[in-house]
């Protein structure tokens, strides 16, 4: 072989002279030496594996166009957009099936029973409040009259219902400023 042939095989591959490739891909000299500084894979100084050049544009041109699915997947051929919708679908199925799994492990519950069990917690936890607010008032009778005994019961009763309703609503108790105003 010559080394000026611009076009020989060598092992089953097309080596063409860089005139030959730009030709063959449509480009110029200059872009396939872009292509090259990109990872293009050269045969040596002056000339192309056709095959090889074939590939790497072939990946070049998919990871484009995974890119531009990513972005529009209207851009794709009809094929493309089927390939691209089942991929996501598939991606869904599993997540459903994993969502399916940790429910069934016990990782969640029914919306129901959480709803349930929190009503019955809460129910207890206002009863408790408001009995303490009873019981501090019978603790602290001996020591004061019995208008002020009532007085301190009612205040622990206001702010106990002003907690337990700002926490219904707002999910978050500010406690006033005057706490002992009354007491």
């Amino acid at each position: 072989m010559a080394e000026k042939d611009e076009l020989y095989f060598e092992g089953g591959a097309i080596i063409a002279c860089t005139r030959l490739t730009a030709e063959y891909f449509g480009v110029t000299p200059a872009t396939l030496s872009n292509w090259m500084r990109a990872g293009c894979p050269r045969y040596k100084h002056g000339y192309w594996d056709i095959r090889a050049v074939t590939d790497w544009r072939g990946k070049q041109e998919g990871e484009k166009l995974a890119a531009a699915a990513a972005s529009d997947p209207s851009k794709l051929t009809p094929a493309q957009q089927k390939v691209h919708y089942e991929a996501q679908l598939k991606e869904a199925q599993l997540e459903a099936a994993r969502l399916r799994n940790r429910f069934n492990s016990g990782m969640y519950l029914e919306r129901a029973t959480v709803v349930d069990e929190l009503a019955k917690y809460f129910i207890v936890l206002k009863h408790s409040l408001l009995g303490l607010g009873h019981e501090l008032s019978l603790m602290v009778s001996p020591y004061v009259d019995a208008d002020r005994g009532r007085q301190i019961d009612r205040t622990i009763d206001e702010r106990v219902k002003d907690m337990l309703e700002q926490m219904a609503v707002e999910g978050v108790y500010d406690a006033k400023t005057s706490t002992t105003e009354a007491i």
